[in-house]
């Protein structure tokens, strides 16, 4: 990582905003207190100027990974090479948060939705928790319309990983579905297949998006 780069991020540092960040953020990497937007206009940047990757090591900080996650959802790679290039990222990753943004950063999912939707289904099934968070992050951001629903709500309720980040996944992007097609995750909840934790929090996120909507919840 470059020094410039790291000093930079330094002088834009909230340390107020860095001990909030390390309250729900459990990482090992060091914390500046650089927020997300300012981080995103880095990113643009950095991508303007030609980068298209990050060196990573174990001494980068939180803010260079989240950098270096949204240059690779920008990086005009082959979508082989882009499968490859997550999977090393994901595999530095030791907290939910990387991969749920570089999950909202991937824009191109949205333009082409069906070239995604196979790999997709293989991130659901791997062993590494993050992985399967990550793809769970990619279906409640791109999948939850009319085309893909039916599948969606497929894919979520089948998700077998015992991981908590994998579970708490599945349950914030049910209740996406939820206020996409509210009878149709509801049928889906109540499916056997679907793991019980899941479905608890599944229901507890719903009740609660609806009271901070004003809404009643229907059950």
């Amino acid at each position: 990582m470059s020094r410039s780069l790291r000093a930079e991020l330094r002088d834009a540092a909230d340390s107020r905003y860095g001990a909030m960040v390390r309250r729900f953020v459990l990482t090992r990497r060091k914390i500046l207190g650089v927020r997300i937007p300012l981080l995103r206009k880095t990113a643009l940047r950095l991508c303007r100027e030609g980068t298209d990757a990050l060196p990573l090591t174990p001494r980068s900080t939180y803010e260079e990974l989240l950098i270096a996650g949204m240059i690779l959802a920008r990086a005009p790679y082959p979508r082989p090479i882009l499968y490859a290039e997550i999977d090393t990222y994901l595999d530095q990753s030791d907290s939910w948060i990387y991969g749920d943004i570089l999950a909202a950063e991937l824009k191109q999912v949205k333009k082409d939705p069906e070239s995604y939707w196979e790999w997709i289904g293989s991130l659901l099934a791997d062993p590494r928790e993050f992985h399967v968070r990550f793809a769970e992050t990619l279906l409640l951001n791109y999948y939850t319309g009319s085309d893909y629903i039916d599948d969606t709500l497929e894919r979520l309720i089948s998700v077998t990983h015992s991981g908590h980040y994998a579970r708490l996944g599945a349950a914030w992007a049910l209740q996406r579905c939820y206020f996409a097609s509210a009878e149709k995750t509801l049928e889906a909840l109540d499916r056997p297949v679907l793991q019980p934790e899941i479905r608890r929090r599944a229901l507890q996120n719903i009740r609660a998006a609806c009271r901070r909507a004003g809404k009643p919840a229907p059950f």
